[in-house]
C-alpha cells in the first residue's frame, strides 16, 4: 500500500482543483496523468473518464468502480448596476453557510478575481437579535467594483462565467482529520486512483473499470450517458457521504468520522444489491476492514443511474463520510479514506 504521506498529497492536489459541474476538465487531466502508464482510457462526449485494467482471467466478471470530478459551485447568473454578481447555483447548497464566505470568480482570459458573500450587516436590521436567514435570491458576490461595466470591461467578468468556492487544505495528524473543500467527491476520485496504482503492483482476477463522471450533482447526467454504453457485472459507486455525526444530526449517527468505510444499504434512489452486501460483509471479516453501514432517508448518487445500465446491473454505494458536504469546507478522517481503499481492493481480489 502507498504510504498516508502519498494519500494526503493525492487528496490535497484533487480538493484544490477547479472543477464545477461541467468544467471538469483540470480535474480529468489530473486523473489522466495519475493513471498514466494503468490500462486504457477512453472519454465520452460528455466528459466522463473510463480506465480499463484488464485482470488475468478474461473470461471473469468486469466489475465498474464510479466516482464524480465534479463539485458543487455557481455560475454568475446576473450583474446588478451598482456592480455586484448574483449567483446561479450549480448543485445544492445551504445558503445559510455562504455568508462572509471567499470565492474566486473566473474572468474572461481564465484568471480568477477573488469575491466574497455579500449579505445585511446586523447594524441594519430592525431587530439586531433576528437576523434572517439568507435565500440564495438574497445574496450576491461583492468583487469590489461599482458598476457592470467595471466588472466586465476592468475585471474580464461576464455572465456565466464560474463562481468556485476558496479552498485551503489542512491536516491535523492527533485525529487524522483533513479539512478541505470539495471532498465530495474528490475522496472518491482519490481512492479510485489508489486503487489503479495498487491493482497495477498486483493484479486480480477480474478486469476493473474506473469511471470517473461528470455532472454528477446537477443530476447524476454524466452517470445517465454511462448507462447508455456501460458494461460491468457489479457497480460500485464511491462517494463523499454526508455524516450525520453532528449536534444537529441523527440521534444515532449512521455515518460518522473514524469508524470506518461508509456503506450504504439503502437512499431514497437506490437500494443496495443483497448480492454485494453479502460479498463486502465476507471481504471486510477476512481482511479485518472496518465498516460502517447506513439506511438514508435522503440524497443520492450516480448509483440511481449506473444501476439501470443494460439489463440492470448489482450496484452498492460506498464511500468516505464527509461533514458539511455541500459547504464551502468538509472535514473527514484519514482512516476511513484507508479503510476504503482496503476496501475496494479487496472487494476486487475476493470477487468470483
Amino acid at each position: 500500500m502507498y504510504m498516508k504521506t502519498d494519500s494526503l498529497s493525492l487528496i490535497r492536489d484533487l480538493t484544490l482543483l477547479e472543477g464545477i459541474s461541467g468544467h471538469e476538465d483540470a480535474v480529468a487531466e489530473y486523473v489522466r496523468d495519475a493513471l498514466e502508464g494503468i490500462g486504457e482510457i477512453t472519454q465520452d462526449g460528455i466528459g466522463n473518464l473510463v480506465c480499463t485494467i484488464n485482470g488475468t482471467d478474461p473470461s471473469a466478471l468486469t466489475l465498474l468502480f464510479a466516482a464524480h470530478m465534479d463539485e458543487i459551485g455557481f455560475l454568475v447568473g446576473d450583474i446588478t448596476d451598482r456592480g455586484f454578481l448574483r449567483v446561479q447555483p450549480i448543485g445544492g447548497w445551504n445558503p445559510a453557510t455562504l455568508p462572509s464566505s471567499e470565492v474566486d470568480v473566473i474572468s474572461r482570459e481564465g484568471g480568477s478575481v477573488r469575491g466574497v458573500f455579500g449579505f445585511i450587516s446586523p447594524h441594519f436590521l430592525p431587530k439586531r437579535s433576528e437576523v434572517p436567514l439568507p435565500s440564495i435570491e438574497e445574496l450576491y458576490v461583492d468583487v469590489g467594483a461599482s458598476s457592470p461595466e467595471e466588472v466586465k470591461d476592468l475585471l474580464g467578468i461576464e455572465l456565466g462565467a464560474r463562481i468556485i468556492p476558496v479552498g485551503h487544505f489542512s491536516y491535523r495528524q492527533a485525529s487524522g482529520t483533513i479539512i478541505s473543500k470539495a471532498l465530495d467527491d474528490r475522496i472518491g476520485v482519490a481512492s479510485l486512483i489508489e486503487l489503479a496504482w495498487r491493482l497495477s503492483e498486483q493484479p486480480v482476477v477480474p478486469t476493473v473499470k474506473l469511471v470517473f463522471s461528470v455532472q454528477e450533482e446537477v443530476g447524476a447526467r454524466g452517470a445517465s450517458v454511462l448507462s447508455t454504453y456501460i458494461e460491468a457485472g457489479a457497480t460500485f459507486i464511491v462517494e463523499g457521504a454526508p455524516a450525520d455525526d453532528v449536534p444537529q444530526g441523527a440521534q444515532r449517527p449512521q455515518t460518522a468520522l473514524g469508524l470506518g468505510a461508509h456503506v450504504r444499504i439503502y437512499d431514497p434512489t437506490h437500494i443496495a444489491s443483497a448480492h454485494l452486501l453479502s460479498h463486502i460483509d465476507a471481504v471486510r471479516e477476512t481482511e479485518g476492514i472496518t465498516i460502517q453501514k447506513s439506511v438514508r432517508k435522503g440524497g443520492g448518487t450516480d448509483a440511481a443511474r449506473l444501476a439501470l445500465g443494460g439489463k440492470g446491473i448489482p450496484s452498492i454505494v460506498l464511500g468516505v463520510p464527509v461533514r458539511y458536504a455541500h459547504s464551502h469546507y468538509g472535514v473527514c478522517s484519514l482512516f476511513d479514506y484507508g479503510e476504503l481503499v482496503k476496501l475496494l481492493y479487496a472487494v476486487c481480489e475476493y470477487m468470483n
